[in-house]
């Protein structure tokens, strides 16, 4: 009952993908200032602790704290790139970090919002989760039942 690489690969190379993309972000807002702020504290660095979590639950062999880890994690994650799309959507000055070829940047023109990115990236990555580690969790637990 072994997840299918098919399923894994993908699932490692994006939540991989999210938490260096968080962590480059966080690294540009340490060294300037590339992210909104809530409560005091950088967005990035929440979301870069998120991706962190989603991360850890795939390399915790423990099936009970992959899946919390996993949906503290997403949950958060998923909150914010909700919230930040929304805002970025419906207001005229920039909410997100903006990707463009040059480099990551706050509040310019031009490039595509990284929380559009995150938020794409997370509902691939939840679909993955659930029908590869999830699902096998599940069948572990409904073999031993």
């Amino acid at each position: 009952m072994k997840t299918k690489p098919i399923i894994l690969v993908p699932l490692y190379m994006l939540v991989l993908y999210g938490f260096l993309s968080a962590a480059q972000i966080s690294f540009v807002n340490y060294s300037g200032r590339a992210c909104p702020q809530l409560l005091n504290v950088p967005v990035c660095y929440v979301v870069l602790l998120a991706y962190a979590l989603m991360l850890g639950s795939l390399i915790i062999n423990h099936h009970g704290c992959r899946h919390h880890f996993f949906c503290a994690g997403w949950g958060a994650a998923f909150l914010i790139a909700l919230l930040a799309s929304v805002a970025e959507f419906f207001t005229e000055t920039s909410v997100c970090p903006i990707f463009s070829g040059v480099g990551i940047r706050m509040g310019a023109d031009g490039g595509l919002p990284m929380c559009y990115i995150s938020l794409g990236l997370l509902v691939v990555i939840l679909v993955l989760f659930i029908n590869g580690p999830y699902k096998n969790t599940c069948d572990i637990y409904n073999a031993n039942r």
